[in-house]
């Protein structure tokens, strides 16, 4: 029985990781489509810049800030429901980009997009840590580097059909996303949630969290805005570099392959360095390796921007390796700073931050119309570098090189 249950625990975990890759391949296609977008629905005299930071913080609004709500409605309702249109939705809106026939359709596609997308990453990423048998940080870091995973291979794949039969055919892109929400369908609803054997599963009830919110905000006020920032500002970076970068290959004629590929490979180093973050983030103490991060990726990413062929592609997928080591221990801290409100405490530290980093791309694309792309990603890349300071208003939540969880307070 015993086997049987980790069998079960494992093969949910690794289905909610599969979902978060098939909904981040959907969610993050834009970059790689802007340039074909652009070419197909603006002026050649608009601004591309300030355009493309208008889509990002549009998405970004939708996509992430809707997750503080959609958090809190997740600790009081079955969170299977927003798993699965969360799936479906993004499939969907995504797909209906190659035939829209204005910047508002656009638009709109990325606000319900976004919203569906938003529903699905709090309680997917509280599910995980649960399911994990390995610890949360091997949870979390496993199902965020499916995500990542998603990310670097999904739209790669996309454009691969797109450069063969046209954007118009991107309609065909719904069918992965649609079967894919009706496994995770089937599983929920065909299946007991915990096989007798655990009460708490990717797709059982969630029952209301106890005490009222403020009191459980109250006494970690400070080391959650403080994440929150950290968060922000580190995905001011990461936004920036993959949206901008793709705008700045294309004006230095690499082809639509090329870019995409180069993006997919940044991504996925990405992913890497989220995993290895997660599993390290067990063993030692999270806030020597959160500044670490901050601190020696800068330099890195800049070295790559002044570097051309191998050496640049080398130096830009270390660079985003290493400054994403340290993703995984700003949703854990969060998580556990607020034990009674964790799908809540994830959707501060994954949906808030990355909409304000995703708004904040519409004044940083403005700048990027006034200083050039080039000057604009060297700005972006050596932010963290700054970011790094605020790690010394953190509490020490560390003993022994482990994140202490609330009953060891």
């Amino acid at each position: 029985m015993l086997d049987k249950s980790n069998t079960t625990l494992r093969n949910r975990l690794f289905l909610l990781t599969f979902a978060h890759a098939v909904v981040d391949a959907y969610s993050t296609t834009l970059p790689h489509l802007l340039p074909l977008l652009f070419r197909k629905l603006v002026s050649q005299t608009t601004s591309w810049s300030s355009l493309a930071g208008l889509l990002i913080a549009v998405s970004g609004v939708f996509n992430s800030f809707s997750q503080v709500a959609f958090g809190q409605l997740a600790d009081r309702w079955r969170p299977a429901y927003f798993l699965i249109l969360g799936v479906a939705i993004p499939s969907v809106c995504t797909s209906l980009m190659g035939v829209v026939p204005s910047l508002l359709m656009l638009m709109l596609l990325l606000i319900v997009g976004g919203m569906a997308v938003a529903a699905f990453h709090p309680p997917a990423a509280v599910q995980a840590a649960l399911l994990a048998k390995r610890g949360r940080g091997f949870g979390v870091s496993l199902f965020i580097t499916g995500g990542n995973v998603g990310q670097a291979i999904g739209p790669f794949c996309i454009m691969l059909l797109l450069n063969r039969y046209g954007l118009e055919r991107l309609i065909w892109c719904m069918i992965p996303g649609l079967l894919v929400a009706s496994i995770v369908a089937k599983i929920n609803y065909s299946r007991p949630a915990t096989e007798g054997v655990v009460t708490t599963t990717a797709f059982s009830h969630t029952e209301p969290k106890k005490g009222t919110l403020w009191i459980a905000l109250r006494p970690e006020l400070r080391p959650l805005i403080v994440l929150y920032l950290i968060t922000t500002l580190r995905t001011v970076t990461t936004i920036g570099v993959l949206n901008f970068l793709s705008l700045h290959l294309d004006q230095q004629d690499f082809s639509n392959l090329e870019r995409s590929a180069v993006l997919s490979l940044f991504v996925f180093a990405g992913s890497m360095g989220i995993m290895t973050g997660g599993t390290l983030s067990d063993r030692i103490n999270p806030y020597t390796l959160l500044r670490f991060s901050l601190l020696v990726a800068p330099p890195i990413l800049y070295a790559a921007l002044h570097s051309s062929g191998a050496l640049f592609l080398i130096l830009l997928l270390l660079g985003n390796f290493t400054l994403s080591t340290s993703v995984t221990i700003n949703i854990v801290l969060a998580q556990q700073l607020l034990p009674k409100h964790e799908n809540l405490a994830s959707s501060l530290a994954m949906g808030a931050a990355w909409g304000t980093a995703g708004l904040l791309n519409y004044p940083v694309g403005m700048i990027g119309d006034r200083v050039g792309l080039p000057k604009l990603l060297d700005g972006l890349v050596m932010l963290p570098l700054a970011t790094s300071i605020l790690t010394l208003f953190l509490k020490r939540e560390a003993k022994s090189g482990q994140m202490v969880t609330p009953s060891e307070r």
